[in-house]
């Protein structure tokens, strides 16, 4: 399994000084994501479910996560990982102005589960075009 990634510049001036970096970052190159469609079919085959009750599963699933998020809860998916809110608000100048009215979820986060990390990398071979391309202009200018 590839997965490709572009080397992207930062610019590091956390000490006073400004530093070029070079950092991987994910490129997707797939035409779209894998649809409820295709997991059904992929749990029905790996499990005694039936395509029409995986995919009533995957339908009903955002809504029960919802539900216990909307109550406070971290969602764990054994294998997978926890779902949970990041809360952010306004900023205020007084510790009482940092109201209810004034907090507002950011994101939904999902930190992954330590052992699902580990079975994608077991299988992963990662692939920069940047860096094939860069090979191939250091070659040429080498022949010449």
């Amino acid at each position: 399994m590839t997965m490709n990634y572009v080397v992207r510049k930062k610019v590091d001036k956390s000490k006073g000084k400004a530093v070029v970096r070079y950092y991987a970052a994910s490129k997707v190159l797939q035409p779209e994501p894998v649809s409820n469609e295709e997991i059904a079919k992929r749990l029905a085959e790996i499990s005694s479910l039936q395509v029409g009750d995986a995919q009533s599963v995957l339908v009903q699933l955002p809504d029960i996560i919802a539900d216990f998020l909307a109550s406070g809860r971290t969602v764990n998916i054994r294998g997978l990982g926890n779902f949970f809110p990041a809360i952010t608000s306004e900023p205020v100048e007084r510790v009482e102005d940092c109201t209810a009215d004034k907090v507002r979820i950011s994101r939904i986060c999902f930190k992954a589960a330590g052992s699902f990390v580990k079975r994608i990398y077991k299988n992963l071979d990662l692939f920069s075009f940047q860096v094939r391309e860069l090979k191939k202009e250091q070659k040429k200018k080498e022949k010449e």
